[in-house]
Parts: C-alpha cells; sequence; structure tokens
C-alpha cells in the first residue's frame, strides 16, 4: 500500500478538510480492518474508525508534516484502539467478520461466511499485541521495519511478536477443525 502523498499530510496539519477527505477515503478500509480485528465487530470498528479520523484530525498539530505520515496516524489510531479494550477490560468473545463476498453460488458465499467468522473469532482470541502486529501487516500493508517504527518497538520485538501471533492463529485454528482450507 502506498502512503498519502506529503503534500496531502502537509495541508492535513494546516487544517485543509480536502486533505482530511483524502486521508479519510485512503485509510479507511485498512483502519476498519484494525478496528475488526481488535475490537471484534463491524458495529465496534465502525465506531472506532470515525472517531480515528475525528481523533486524528483533532490531533493534527502533533504531527510533523516532515515525517512520514502513516506512522504517526497508525500510532494514534492503535492507542486509541488500546483504550477501547482498556475500557472494556476484556478481549471481544464472538461476533461475525463482516462479509462482502461477490460469490457465484450461495454455497461459495456460505463457506465464505463460515470461514471469515472463524477467523475472527480465533483472532480474537489472540494478545492484542499479536493482533496489532498482524492487523498492520495484513491489513494496512505495511513493511516490518515500518510496524516498528509505528509501535515504537525494535525490528526483532515486531518479528517475534508477528511469528508467535501466525504460529498461534495457525494452531487455535487447525483446533477449531481442519486447516485445509487455508493452505
Amino acid at each position: 500500500m502506498t502512503g498519502i502523498d506529503q503534500d496531502s499530510t502537509k495541508r492535513f496539519h494546516d487544517g485543509d478538510p480536502e486533505a482530511l477527505q483524502e486521508i479519510v477515503t485512503h485509510y479507511q478500509g485498512s483502519i476498519f480492518g484494525i478496528g475488526v480485528k481488535l475490537l471484534g465487530t463491524a458495529e465496534d470498528a465502525k465506531d472506532y474508525c470515525q472517531d480515528v479520523f475525528v481523533h486524528a484530525y483533532e490531533k493534527r498539530r502533533l504531527y510533523d508534516p516532515e515525517r512520514p505520515f502513516e506512522p504517526w496516524f497508525y500510532k494514534l489510531a492503535l492507542n486509541l484502539g488500546r483504550q477501547r479494550l482498556r475500557k472494556r477490560r476484556e478481549i471481544p468473545k464472538s461476533g461475525s467478520m463482516p462479509v462482502q463476498v461477490a460469490g457465484e453460488t450461495a454455497e461459495r458465499e456460505m463457506v465464505e461466511n463460515e470461514r471469515r467468522a472463524r477467523v475472527g473469532d480465533v483472532l480474537r482470541k489472540l494478545k492484542p499485541k499479536y493482533r496489532e502486529c498482524l492487523a498492520l501487516r495484513f491489513e494496512a500493508d505495511m513493511k516490518l521495519q515500518e510496524i516498528a517504527q509505528t509501535l515504537g518497538l525494535p525490528l526483532g520485538t515486531v518479528k517475534t511478536r508477528l511469528r508467535r501471533g501466525m504460529t498461534t492463529f495457525k494452531e487455535l485454528y487447525a483446533q477449531g477443525g481442519g486447516f485445509d482450507e487455508m493452505q
């Protein structure tokens, strides 16, 4: 995923509403995906997504337009997600993942819905620190160094969290019955 251009981020910093709209358009999909993975439901993710953009706009003066935008933005988004999880004091238990399947048959859609629900259930069982790394890697399509910068962690720690998160995910997914369709 290519980030937003520096001109837009400078205009965002200065309060330009059109630049904010560009940022919303560019990042809303990945922020929504991160929200689902962190919070567990599409409804929570919608609220979270809206709050991230409002919060970013309110805090835009804290962003240094001479530095990369994405690490600042995703760090702000993750901090907001962490606050929500702390307020709940729990990991979401259930809820289906949002599905936008344009399948050829009802059976294919049903199988895809079930697979997505299983993936969501397994993700919600992971520790938040693993979910954050997985969400940034696979939803925001960030490189390992970008994740490390965003989270303020050493690169080795990010690699470890991703590896442990993926290993735990695979184990939990396999326990839920069959791993064949994921391979």
